[in-house]
């Protein structure tokens, strides 16, 4: 049996598991982001500082001030740890207007991974009967959703977009932006916001495939401005993208 994956309508039903999908993709990236935290200049100035007042002001000889490096380690880790699950809380109760999600079907009995499986895709709903569907067990992967942008003008902003680590990243976003793409510009919108941060690469490549342009890069403060991170707010013409897709259907005419 082949496994298939149902992009559908966001469910009441579905919050629970769209807020433990939201909360564990954005635990994902806080490895990356604590080891590109260990290399910033802030580390070794609180390094130092925290050296200088042990040894100045306490008295605590050198070689134990060494002993210092560990911990201070550790409060950056417990400083990102924290920072990034004080956004996952925010996003999970961050109700959506507008969502889609995605439901995976996999056997009761599988053994491959999801990055080396081949999933058929299907919208709205399966073709597949119910004592077919009994016959798999399902889980939801992805979820995204979309709202009017609070400051421009016939805009959407894109949020709360997350997806299982183990599956393919671009195999399941593309339909499901292409999906809230059709229905942004059937609410009458011409442009489509997000952002993302700077150790989202794989994202940003999948962005940059679909047309997403970027228009601006700022950095976002985590503690004052000495410990930023660049996030990058990217737009979609949603005009542009309809004027292409009319135009290959000439051309397929």
């Amino acid at each position: 049996m082949q496994p298939f994956i149902v992009i559908r309508n966001y469910r009441d039903d579905d919050e629970l598991k769209c807020q433990e999908l939201v909360r564990d993709y954005i635990m994902s990236f806080v490895k990356r982001s604590f080891y590109c935290f260990c290399f910033r200049e802030i580390t070794l100035q609180f390094i130092v500082i925290t050296w200088a007042i042990l040894f100045i002001f306490i008295g605590v000889p050198l070689q134990f001030c060494a002993m210092t490096i560990p911990g201070c380690i550790f409060f950056l880790f417990s400083g990102t740890y924290f920072s990034f699950y004080a956004k996952a809380v925010e996003l999970m109760r961050t109700k959506p207007s507008q969502s889609l999600v995605a439901e995976c079907y996999e056997p009761f009995i599988f053994r491959l991974k999801p990055r080396e499986a081949t999933y058929q895709i299907f919208l709205d709903e399966s073709p597949y009967e119910q004592s077919y569907l009994n016959k798999f067990r399902k889980k939801i992967i992805a979820t995204v959703s979309v709202k009017k942008h609070n400051s421009l003008y016939k805009a959407a902003w894109m949020y709360r977009f997350a997806m299982a680590p183990d599956y393919p990243f671009q195999r399941i976003a593309e339909p499901m932006v292409n999906l809230v793409s059709k229905k942004c510009v059937a609410n009458g919108c011409i442009s489509l916001e997000c952002t993302i941060s700077e150790w989202q690469e794989e994202e940003r490549d999948f962005y940059d495939n679909m047309g997403f342009i970027t228009r601006q890069i700022y950095h976002k403060q985590v503690i004052g401005s000495s410990l930023t991170v660049m996030k990058t707010l990217l737009t979609y013409d949603l005009h542009a993208n309809e004027r292409s897709e009319h135009s290959k259907l000439e051309t397929i005419k």
